[in-house]
């Protein structure tokens, strides 16, 4: 695999929740998910950490319940 390949960086598609090591639990359907990637692993983290400091940048997994949980489907308040 090349050094700087398209596993780097912060991805919002699911398309890598295969690579991460533990099973992530409510974080594979949830809108706030966001996989970051390095050269040999992929990591769950929470999009709602940056604002709120309640959620763990990357929490243990797998997660069973959540309080700012939002499946991904679910629009939100606009």
């Amino acid at each position: 695999m090349a050094k700087d390949g398209p596993r780097t960086g912060v991805r919002r598609d699911r398309s890598a929740l295969a690579e991460v090591a533990a099973p992530p639990g409510l974080c594979a359907s949830c809108r706030h998910l966001e996989l970051v990637g390095s050269r040999r692993s992929v990591f769950v983290r929470c999009g709602l950490a940056a604002a709120d400091p309640r959620f763990p940048r990357y929490p243990p997994l797998p997660v069973r319940s959540c309080a700012g949980y939002e499946p991904e489907g679910d629009a939100g308040p606009q």
